[in-house]
């Protein structure tokens, strides 16, 4: 049984040579004549080379040990023989995440791997540019708002194997009563003082929440002078430019407060998520590998810190 890996690194499935099987050890697809089909014989793409690609000839997932690459636009094949129901195989173990591959030359599919299988409708364009998006700050008016864009958020976590947060998938949408509390109660306490926290949400042309970030004090004593940094994106509203938008409000907000530093702790294996932080000139400050071991998943915990500019008036010498 050998691991696929999608753009994301994420563990998506399991290949026998013959059929495909999820994470959870059930059958999903076969493999024809160098064509994948799903379970109930339509098409989904060729399988070039340990590329699993889509109608396109775009690379949506592909095995450890080969290269994601993508081709032409395949000829749509023949109706294949669908095959008995395979007998369920033995739960291989999650394997560690491969390093990143080098960008397929026609670049990946825009089908997340659920969208491939059919599991998901493909995802409808988000008609939103980043820089026209309001950002407001949160306070207690808008807090059932947000704690509803919350919710959802994190039941995406572990979703198509891909986990943000360190918990178990969520069964059932939601925010847990404890983070609740962290964001009612830490809007009303000093910046500075024990428990305090500030947040920001970005809304699309309808007032709806799309996406978020909060500054939060650390839980030790003495570390007034930083804070720790947490931000998510709606699904239908990743890749433009949002995030980059949040984390620049957040820090001039930040810097303006005197904080000397801004920290930030994220799972290993959430790749898209670190270079966007080293992008963001956050730098790598540790980790522990092998940190949690969540829906049977070994998780890697990264510590990245950024030191924030004074303002430009603390800079400017006294008469």
């Amino acid at each position: 049984m050998t691991p696929l890996f999608d753009a994301n690194l994420r563990l998506v499935a399991f290949y026998d040579g013959s059929c495909l099987f999820d994470v959870d050890n059930e059958w999903i697809a076969f493999h024809d004549r160098g064509h994948v089909f799903a379970r109930g014989g339509r098409w989904l793409g060729p399988l070039q080379g340990g590329t699993f690609q889509d109608q396109d000839g775009r690379a949506v997932a592909w095995l450890a040990g080969a290269q994601p690459a993508t081709g032409l636009k395949p000829v749509r094949p023949m109706n294949p023989k669908l095959p008995l129901h395979p007998r369920r195989p033995l739960r291989p173990r999650t394997p560690l995440a491969p390093s990143q591959p080098m960008q397929p030359g026609g670049g990946w599919s825009a089908l997340t791997w659920a969208q491939w299988l059919g599991q998901e409708p493909p995802a409808a364009p988000a008609h939103a540019v980043a820089a026209e998006l309001r950002i407001d700050a949160l306070d207690e008016a808008s807090l059932e708002d947000f704690f509803g864009y919350l919710g959802e958020h994190l039941a995406d976590n572990g979703r198509d194997g891909l986990y943000f947060q360190p918990s178990p998938r969520a069964e059932v949408a939601g925010v847990p009563a404890d983070k609740r509390q962290s964001f009612s109660a830490g809007l009303g306490v000093a910046v500075g003082a024990p428990g305090w926290r500030r947040a920001w949400v970005a809304r699309d042309a309808r007032g709806r929440v799309i996406g978020h970030v909060d500054l939060r004090a650390h839980p030790e004593p003495f570390t007034g002078h930083r804070c720790l940094l947490g931000m998510g994106v709606d699904r239908g509203h990743r890749r433009l430019g949002l995030a980059r938008r949040l984390l620049a409000h957040a820090t001039q907000w930040a810097a303006a407060q005197g904080l000397r530093w801004m920290d930030l702790r994220v799972l290993s294996v959430n790749e898209p998520a670190v270079t966007l932080y080293r992008a963001e000139g956050f730098l790598m400050q540790g980790g522990t590998p092998d940190m949690f071991v969540i829906d049977g998943q070994s998780l890697g915990y990264l510590f990245m810190a950024r030191k924030l500019a004074r303002p430009a008036a603390e800079l400017i010498p006294s008469a």
